[in-house]
């Protein structure tokens, strides 16, 4: 049994992504698998891809096997975990920050071309930012960093924004850069760690808890339009704290944010789980609206979490799975959300129990809809390299065939 403490001073994790990227006419169709901790607790540079039309792990994009280590070729530029992984149009991945060897911090990045296999440095970040950041690709393919920690170890408001055009790291949609730090201008209204990070349909960008020392209830929004955040659209900022007026039904940490696409709620945002100011995991979960402007309370899990993963499937019901409870044990139970009925019902459980797991949305191939779910650690603290699929037709689990390198807190995305 692993407590919370010894996840994030120990293997310092990452949370899961959840995958929603649409599939293209790219031949390369997948999932790919990068960095994390291995076995020894250390930063991996190996990656691997989920090929969606044999359902297997692969190395055929990545160079090939390493028949020394049987990992693939192609490694990233840097050993990396907590690191983000946003997918880019044309088939390329950016990865960027998180924990070097030695649990350095990076502000580092590199982009992964599918065409090629290959991984290639890229511009820096004006901040590091490793531990928990979040990351989000905004509607005009531009990727939004913010916060988590720096290379000092304090909790930061800053924030990155990728340029895929012109491969660089820019401040022009973030206010420009300060002459004195060379940070952009355009900063959080409050330091954040493992909050939540969700576009909205408007393009705006919903910042849901996190800690900033303590854990919050607080959110902001990110104006893509006006390059800032703040708090139009909940309820405005509070003249003595400068936080917004609108705040969640309870504070969180390690939760999961999934926006909501079909039934009376769609455009919301649904938060579930993680870890509240005492320190307890959550059942509770709620709802952000954009046209009201609040939080609301909606149906529970049917299990507390934390460290676990959202999924939205292609029906806009979204799957809950793994993570730890409030004893610390690492489950194998799931939950799907209905939006229609905002109701959570629990499916079939897992072939093994996970947490700090990868899930990703099979875009393409036989089994299009499907949840690839792979990697984490089990109760033993073991990490694992076994790998498993969630039928949606059936709400069942099945194993597939094991990642070529056991890992967690690794990040894994589907190519667009």
């Amino acid at each position: 049994m692993w407590s919370l403490s010894l996840l994030f001073f120990g293997l310092l994790a990452v949370l899961p992504a959840a995958g929603q990227q649409a599939a293209s006419s790219d031949p390369h169709r997948g999932a790919l698998i990068a960095g994390g901790v291995d076995q020894f607790n250390g930063p991996m540079a190996a990656a691997e891809f989920y090929d969606f039309k044999t359902e297997a792990f692969s190395c055929k994009f990545l160079g090939g096997v390493n028949s020394a280590t049987g990992a693939c070729k192609n490694t990233l530029a840097q050993a990396r975990f907590f690191a983000s992984v946003a997918p880019l149009s044309g088939g390329g991945v950016l990865i960027a920050g998180g924990n070097g060897i030695g649990t350095i911090c990076l502000n580092s990045a590199e982009i992964y071309t599918s065409s090629t296999g290959k991984f290639t440095a890229t511009g820096s970040m004006t901040d590091a930012h490793c531990f928990a950041h979040t990351t989000t690709v905004l509607q005009n393919g531009e990727v939004l960093i913010t916060g988590g920690e720096d290379e000092t170890g304090n909790l930061v408001n800053t924030a990155d924004m990728y340029n895929p055009a012109t491969g660089k790291f820019e401040c022009s949609g973030l206010g420009g850069a300060d002459p004195t730090t060379g940070y952009c201008l355009s900063t959080l209204t409050d330091a954040r760690f493992l909050d939540t990070a969700t576009l909205l349909k408007d393009g705006r960008v919903l910042i849901a808890g996190g800690s900033d020392g303590s854990i919050v209830n607080t959110a902001e929004l990110f104006n893509p339009v006006a390059g800032t955040f703040g708090c139009s659209g909940l309820g405005g900022s509070n003249a003595t704290t400068g936080f917004c007026n609108n705040t969640m039904t309870d504070s969180r940490e390690n939760h999961t944010a999934t926006l909501i696409v079909t039934g009376p709620n769609a455009g919301d945002v649904l938060i579930a789980g993680g870890l509240d100011a005492a320190g307890n995991v959550q059942q509770t979960a709620e709802l952000y609206s954009p046209a009201a402007g609040n939080f609301t309370a909606t149906g529970s899990m049917t299990h507390a979490r934390s460290l676990h993963t959202a999924t939205r499937l292609r029906s806009g019901r979204i799957l809950i799975t793994g993570g730890e409870d409030g004893t610390g044990t690492v489950l194998k139970t799931a939950d799907v959300y209905n939006p229609v009925a905002a109701t959570f019902g629990q499916v079939g459980t897992m072939t093994t129990a996970r947490a700090l797991h990868t899930a990703v949305l099979i875009t393409s191939g036989p089994k299009k809809g499907y949840v690839l779910i792979t990697g984490g650690i089990d109760n033993a603290g073991k990490t694992l390299g076994t790998a498993e699929l969630f039928n949606p037709k059936t709400e069942k689990f099945s194993a597939t065939r094991s990642m070529k390198v056991g890992r967690s807190s690794q990040d894994g995305t589907a190519l667009p």
